[in-house]
Protein backbone atom coordinates (compact mmCIF):
# COMPACT_ATOMS: atom_id res chain seq x y z
CA UNK A 1 0.00 0.00 0.00
CA UNK A 2 1.44 3.46 -0.91
CA UNK A 3 2.46 5.34 2.27
CA UNK A 4 0.47 8.41 1.23
CA UNK A 5 -2.78 6.47 0.92
CA UNK A 6 -2.15 4.59 4.17
CA UNK A 7 -1.59 7.89 6.00
CA UNK A 8 -4.81 9.33 4.59
CA UNK A 9 -7.00 6.34 5.45
CA UNK A 10 -5.56 5.34 8.83
CA UNK A 11 -8.42 5.28 11.38
CA UNK A 12 -10.51 7.43 9.06
CA UNK A 13 -13.94 5.77 9.44
CA UNK A 14 -15.86 5.89 12.73
CA UNK A 15 -18.55 3.23 12.48
CA UNK A 16 -22.09 4.60 12.87
CA UNK A 17 -24.18 1.54 12.04
CA UNK A 18 -26.89 2.61 14.50
CA UNK A 19 -27.72 5.64 12.35
CA UNK A 20 -29.51 6.22 9.02
CA UNK A 21 -29.61 5.00 6.41
CA UNK A 22 -28.40 1.68 7.91
CA UNK A 23 -30.25 2.15 11.23
CA UNK A 24 -29.17 -1.24 12.58
CA UNK A 25 -30.15 -2.61 15.95
CA UNK A 26 -27.36 -2.56 18.52
CA UNK A 27 -26.57 -6.29 18.35
CA UNK A 28 -25.81 -6.45 14.60
CA UNK A 29 -23.99 -3.09 14.72
CA UNK A 30 -21.72 -4.35 17.51
CA UNK A 31 -21.19 -7.64 15.68
CA UNK A 32 -20.22 -5.74 12.52
CA UNK A 33 -17.73 -3.58 14.40
CA UNK A 34 -16.16 -6.62 16.07
CA UNK A 35 -15.84 -8.31 12.67
CA UNK A 36 -14.29 -5.22 11.10
CA UNK A 37 -11.77 -5.01 13.96
CA UNK A 38 -10.46 -8.46 13.08
CA UNK A 39 -10.46 -7.94 9.32
CA UNK A 40 -7.64 -6.94 6.95
CA UNK A 41 -8.69 -3.28 6.86
CA UNK A 42 -9.03 -2.87 10.64
CA UNK A 43 -6.39 -0.14 10.40
CA UNK A 44 -8.96 2.06 8.60
CA UNK A 45 -11.52 1.67 11.39
CA UNK A 46 -11.97 4.28 14.10
CA UNK A 47 -14.45 4.41 16.97
CA UNK A 48 -17.92 3.01 17.48
CA UNK A 49 -20.45 5.86 17.59
CA UNK A 50 -23.24 5.55 20.17
CA UNK A 51 -25.72 8.02 21.69
CA UNK A 52 -25.19 8.69 25.39
CA UNK A 53 -28.74 7.63 26.21
CA UNK A 54 -27.99 4.15 24.83
CA UNK A 55 -24.78 3.51 26.73
CA UNK A 56 -26.63 1.30 29.21
CA UNK A 57 -27.50 -1.06 26.36
CA UNK A 58 -23.79 -1.60 25.70
CA UNK A 59 -23.17 -3.45 29.00
CA UNK A 60 -24.08 -6.95 27.75
CA UNK A 61 -21.49 -6.57 24.98
CA UNK A 62 -18.58 -5.50 27.18
CA UNK A 63 -17.14 -9.02 27.58
CA UNK A 64 -16.61 -9.22 23.82
CA UNK A 65 -13.93 -6.51 24.11
CA UNK A 66 -12.06 -7.42 27.31
CA UNK A 67 -8.87 -8.21 25.38
CA UNK A 68 -8.93 -4.90 23.49
CA UNK A 69 -11.24 -2.11 24.70
CA UNK A 70 -13.96 -0.78 22.45
CA UNK A 71 -13.35 2.93 22.04
CA UNK A 72 -16.55 4.93 21.76
CA UNK A 73 -17.48 8.31 20.38
CA UNK A 74 -20.50 9.33 22.44
CA UNK A 75 -23.24 11.59 21.06
CA UNK A 76 -24.41 14.20 23.55
CA UNK A 77 -27.64 14.13 25.52
CA UNK A 78 -30.27 16.63 24.39
CA UNK A 79 -30.55 19.79 26.52
CA UNK A 80 -33.73 20.01 28.57
CA UNK A 81 -34.20 23.71 27.76
CA UNK A 82 -32.82 26.49 25.59
CA UNK A 83 -29.77 28.51 26.48
CA UNK A 84 -26.10 28.07 27.31
CA UNK A 85 -26.69 26.79 30.85
CA UNK A 86 -28.97 23.97 29.69
CA UNK A 87 -26.54 23.07 26.91
CA UNK A 88 -23.63 22.92 29.34
CA UNK A 89 -25.66 20.84 31.81
CA UNK A 90 -26.48 18.30 29.09
CA UNK A 91 -22.84 18.15 27.96
CA UNK A 92 -21.58 17.59 31.51
CA UNK A 93 -24.21 14.89 32.07
CA UNK A 94 -23.07 13.24 28.84
CA UNK A 95 -19.50 13.09 30.14
CA UNK A 96 -20.72 11.70 33.46
CA UNK A 97 -22.79 9.00 31.77
CA UNK A 98 -19.80 7.89 29.70
CA UNK A 99 -17.53 7.85 32.77
CA UNK A 100 -20.02 5.76 34.72
CA UNK A 101 -20.17 3.28 31.84
CA UNK A 102 -16.39 2.97 31.64
CA UNK A 103 -16.09 2.62 35.42
CA UNK A 104 -18.58 -0.25 35.40
CA UNK A 105 -17.22 -1.82 32.20
CA UNK A 106 -13.55 -0.91 31.56
CA UNK A 107 -13.71 -2.54 28.12
CA UNK A 108 -16.07 0.25 27.00
CA UNK A 109 -14.00 3.43 26.79
CA UNK A 110 -16.08 6.57 26.19
CA UNK A 111 -13.50 9.34 25.91
CA UNK A 112 -14.61 11.13 22.74
CA UNK A 113 -17.82 13.12 22.40
CA UNK A 114 -19.90 14.64 19.62
CA UNK A 115 -22.16 17.43 20.81
CA UNK A 116 -24.48 19.59 18.72
CA UNK A 117 -24.28 23.32 19.47
CA UNK A 118 -27.43 25.43 18.96
CA UNK A 119 -26.85 28.17 16.40
CA UNK A 120 -27.52 31.07 18.82
CA UNK A 121 -24.85 29.72 21.19
CA UNK A 122 -22.42 29.01 18.34
CA UNK A 123 -22.83 32.61 17.16
CA UNK A 124 -21.82 33.96 20.58
CA UNK A 125 -18.11 33.14 21.00
CA UNK A 126 -17.91 34.68 24.48
CA UNK A 127 -20.77 32.60 25.90
CA UNK A 128 -19.63 29.48 24.07
CA UNK A 129 -16.08 30.06 25.26
CA UNK A 130 -17.23 30.30 28.88
CA UNK A 131 -19.25 27.10 28.49
CA UNK A 132 -16.27 25.28 26.97
CA UNK A 133 -14.06 26.32 29.87
CA UNK A 134 -16.53 24.77 32.30
CA UNK A 135 -16.93 21.69 30.14
CA UNK A 136 -13.17 21.24 30.07
CA UNK A 137 -13.15 21.28 33.86
CA UNK A 138 -15.52 18.31 33.70
CA UNK A 139 -13.20 16.67 31.15
CA UNK A 140 -10.19 17.03 33.42
CA UNK A 141 -11.87 15.91 36.64
CA UNK A 142 -10.41 12.54 37.66
CA UNK A 143 -8.99 11.99 34.17
CA UNK A 144 -5.34 11.21 33.53
CA UNK A 145 -5.99 11.63 29.80
CA UNK A 146 -8.86 14.14 29.47
CA UNK A 147 -11.41 13.42 26.76
CA UNK A 148 -12.16 15.54 23.71
CA UNK A 149 -15.33 16.70 22.00
CA UNK A 150 -16.31 17.59 18.43
CA UNK A 151 -18.92 20.35 18.39
CA UNK A 152 -21.43 20.20 15.55
CA UNK A 153 -22.34 23.58 14.06
CA UNK A 154 -24.78 23.93 11.18
CA UNK A 155 -23.20 24.84 7.85
CA UNK A 156 -26.33 26.80 6.97
CA UNK A 157 -25.00 29.61 9.16
CA UNK A 158 -21.36 30.26 8.27
CA UNK A 159 -21.20 33.10 10.80
CA UNK A 160 -21.81 30.42 13.42
CA UNK A 161 -18.95 28.32 12.06
CA UNK A 162 -16.55 31.25 12.26
CA UNK A 163 -17.66 32.30 15.73
CA UNK A 164 -17.52 28.72 17.04
CA UNK A 165 -14.08 28.21 15.50
CA UNK A 166 -12.85 31.30 17.34
CA UNK A 167 -14.29 30.10 20.65
CA UNK A 168 -12.80 26.63 20.16
CA UNK A 169 -9.38 28.01 19.28
CA UNK A 170 -9.40 30.11 22.46
CA UNK A 171 -10.60 27.17 24.57
CA UNK A 172 -7.91 24.88 23.17
CA UNK A 173 -5.31 27.54 23.90
CA UNK A 174 -6.45 27.79 27.52
CA UNK A 175 -6.48 24.00 27.82
CA UNK A 176 -3.03 23.68 26.17
CA UNK A 177 -4.35 20.74 24.16
CA UNK A 178 -6.89 20.09 21.38
CA UNK A 179 -9.81 19.57 23.76
CA UNK A 180 -12.39 20.64 21.17
CA UNK A 181 -12.95 20.32 17.43
CA UNK A 182 -15.62 21.34 14.96
CA UNK A 183 -17.97 18.80 13.42
CA UNK A 184 -19.39 19.24 9.92
CA UNK A 185 -22.49 17.43 8.66
CA UNK A 186 -21.82 16.66 4.99
CA UNK A 187 -25.05 14.95 3.99
CA UNK A 188 -28.09 13.01 5.11
CA UNK A 189 -31.07 11.04 3.86
CA UNK A 190 -32.83 14.02 2.25
CA UNK A 191 -31.45 16.65 -0.18
CA UNK A 192 -31.85 19.53 2.26
CA UNK A 193 -29.26 17.91 4.56
CA UNK A 194 -26.51 18.12 1.93
CA UNK A 195 -24.63 21.44 2.26
CA UNK A 196 -23.62 23.56 -0.69
CA UNK A 197 -20.04 23.11 -1.88
CA UNK A 198 -19.30 26.72 -0.98
CA UNK A 199 -20.54 26.22 2.57
CA UNK A 200 -18.40 23.11 3.18
CA UNK A 201 -15.30 24.55 1.52
CA UNK A 202 -15.65 27.74 3.55
CA UNK A 203 -16.08 25.74 6.76
CA UNK A 204 -12.88 23.76 6.06
CA UNK A 205 -11.00 26.98 5.25
CA UNK A 206 -12.32 28.67 8.41
CA UNK A 207 -11.21 25.71 10.54
CA UNK A 208 -7.77 25.79 8.93
CA UNK A 209 -7.36 29.53 9.46
CA UNK A 210 -8.45 29.21 13.10
CA UNK A 211 -6.12 26.26 13.72
CA UNK A 212 -9.08 24.13 14.82
CA UNK A 213 -9.47 20.42 13.95
CA UNK A 214 -12.68 19.03 12.51
CA UNK A 215 -14.46 15.74 12.03
CA UNK A 216 -17.24 15.04 9.55
CA UNK A 217 -20.39 12.99 9.47
CA UNK A 218 -23.10 11.76 7.10
CA UNK A 219 -23.08 11.27 3.36
CA UNK A 220 -19.43 10.29 2.90
CA UNK A 221 -19.82 6.63 1.93
CA UNK A 222 -17.80 6.98 -1.27
CA UNK A 223 -14.36 8.39 -2.06
CA UNK A 224 -15.54 10.54 -4.98
CA UNK A 225 -18.61 12.78 -5.30
CA UNK A 226 -21.58 11.25 -7.10
CA UNK A 227 -25.34 11.54 -7.37
CA UNK A 228 -27.21 9.39 -4.84
CA UNK A 229 -30.58 8.35 -6.26
CA UNK A 230 -31.94 7.33 -2.86
CA UNK A 231 -31.24 10.79 -1.43
CA UNK A 232 -31.94 12.70 -4.61
CA UNK A 233 -28.79 14.78 -4.35
CA UNK A 234 -25.13 14.82 -5.30
CA UNK A 235 -23.09 13.67 -2.32
CA UNK A 236 -19.55 14.60 -1.37
CA UNK A 237 -16.65 12.14 -1.47
CA UNK A 238 -14.49 11.50 1.57
CA UNK A 239 -11.37 11.74 -0.58
CA UNK A 240 -12.25 15.31 -1.53
CA UNK A 241 -13.11 16.29 2.04
CA UNK A 242 -10.05 14.78 3.72
CA UNK A 243 -7.56 14.93 0.88
CA UNK A 244 -8.71 18.49 0.26
CA UNK A 245 -8.30 19.35 3.94
CA UNK A 246 -4.77 17.93 3.93
CA UNK A 247 -3.84 20.00 0.88
CA UNK A 248 -5.52 23.08 2.35
CA UNK A 249 -3.32 22.73 5.42
CA UNK A 250 -0.11 22.11 3.47
CA UNK A 251 -0.66 24.75 0.77
CA UNK A 252 -2.86 27.29 2.61
CA UNK A 253 -5.57 26.94 -0.03
CA UNK A 254 -8.41 29.39 -0.56
CA UNK A 255 -12.09 28.53 -0.27
CA UNK A 256 -12.37 28.38 -4.07
CA UNK A 257 -9.38 25.99 -4.28
CA UNK A 258 -10.95 23.68 -1.69
CA UNK A 259 -14.30 23.84 -3.50
CA UNK A 260 -12.63 22.75 -6.74
CA UNK A 261 -11.19 19.68 -4.99
CA UNK A 262 -14.55 18.87 -3.37
CA UNK A 263 -16.27 19.11 -6.76
CA UNK A 264 -13.84 16.86 -8.68
CA UNK A 265 -15.36 13.48 -9.65
CA UNK A 266 -12.31 12.23 -11.58
CA UNK A 267 -10.33 9.43 -9.96
CA UNK A 268 -7.50 10.27 -12.39
CA UNK A 269 -7.02 13.60 -10.59
CA UNK A 270 -5.64 11.68 -7.59
CA UNK A 271 -2.52 9.60 -7.18
CA UNK A 272 -0.71 8.04 -4.23
CA UNK A 273 2.90 6.98 -3.77
CA UNK A 274 5.22 8.30 -1.08
CA UNK A 275 2.60 10.99 -0.62
CA UNK A 276 -0.72 12.25 -1.94
CA UNK A 277 -1.25 14.23 -5.13
CA UNK A 278 -4.29 16.00 -6.59
CA UNK A 279 -3.44 17.41 -10.01
CA UNK A 280 -0.39 19.62 -9.40
CA UNK A 281 -0.76 19.80 -5.60
CA UNK A 282 1.01 17.28 -3.40
CA UNK A 283 1.71 16.41 0.21
CA UNK A 284 4.23 13.95 1.62
CA UNK A 285 3.10 10.96 3.68
CA UNK A 286 4.43 12.73 6.76
CA UNK A 287 2.42 15.84 5.97
CA UNK A 288 -0.69 13.74 5.38
CA UNK A 289 -0.24 11.95 8.70
CA UNK A 290 0.30 15.25 10.54
CA UNK A 291 -2.79 16.82 8.99
CA UNK A 292 -4.91 13.79 9.83
CA UNK A 293 -3.68 13.82 13.44
CA UNK A 294 -4.04 17.54 14.04
CA UNK A 295 -6.68 18.80 11.61
CA UNK A 296 -8.82 16.41 9.53
CA UNK A 297 -9.70 13.81 12.15
CA UNK A 298 -12.27 11.25 10.91
CA UNK A 299 -15.79 10.83 9.61
CA UNK A 300 -18.78 8.87 10.83
CA UNK A 301 -20.34 6.40 8.40
CA UNK A 302 -23.14 3.88 8.84
CA UNK A 303 -21.25 1.67 6.36
CA UNK A 304 -17.68 0.45 6.58
CA UNK A 305 -18.15 -1.77 3.54
CA UNK A 306 -19.07 0.84 0.92
CA UNK A 307 -15.94 2.99 1.37
CA UNK A 308 -13.70 -0.07 1.10
CA UNK A 309 -15.59 -1.55 -1.85
CA UNK A 310 -15.19 1.68 -3.82
CA UNK A 311 -11.49 1.93 -2.97
CA UNK A 312 -11.01 -1.62 -4.22
CA UNK A 313 -12.90 -0.94 -7.44
CA UNK A 314 -10.62 2.03 -8.07
CA UNK A 315 -7.56 -0.17 -7.52
CA UNK A 316 -6.42 1.80 -4.47
CA UNK A 317 -7.08 -0.81 -1.80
Amino acid sequence: MPPGLRALLEGLVDYAGLFPPATLDLDPAIQNHARYRSGPEAWMLGRFIVPAHRLGEMAPHADRFTGSPLRLSVLGLAPEADGADAWLDAAVRTVGTARDTTAAHPALVGDRFEIRVPTPLACDPDRLGDALSELDEAFQADAADPPRAALEVTLDALDAVGAAASAIADANGRASRPAFALKFRCGGVTPDLVPEIGALSTAIEVAHEAGVPFKATAGLHHPLPAHDAAVGARMFGFLGVFGGAVLARVHDLSTDDIAEILDDERAASWSFDDGLRWRSLSASAGQVAEAREAFALSFGSCSFDEPRDDLRSLGWL
